[in-house]
């Protein structure tokens, strides 16, 4: 896994070229471009997802560990080899 600090920095890359690209689409849905009307609609739920994300990100990276959210306890189970 990528330290949270790399993760924090590909964020705000994604974030930027999301907020360019949103910037552009309200330009065009302006002049009454329709396409550009869904394309806009379309990265402002990509952006919301992308902070969702983000925010579940950092709470599995700075959550106290206590092995509620562990699964170092489960075990898959042996292969029976007599009913293959």
């Amino acid at each position: 896994m990528k330290p949270l600090i790399n993760l924090a920095e590909d964020y705000r890359k994604a974030a930027v070229v999301l907020r360019l690209a949103i910037e552009d689409r309200r330009e065009q849905a302006a002049q009454g471009n329709s396409v550009a009307a869904r394309e806009l609609a379309l990265l402002r739920q990509m952006l919301g997802e992308m902070r969702d994300l983000r925010q579940l990100t950092q709470g599995y990276y700075t959550r106290p560990r206590d092995g509620t959210y562990t699964t170092s306890n489960l075990r898959a189970p042996r292969m029976d080899m007599s009913k293959k």
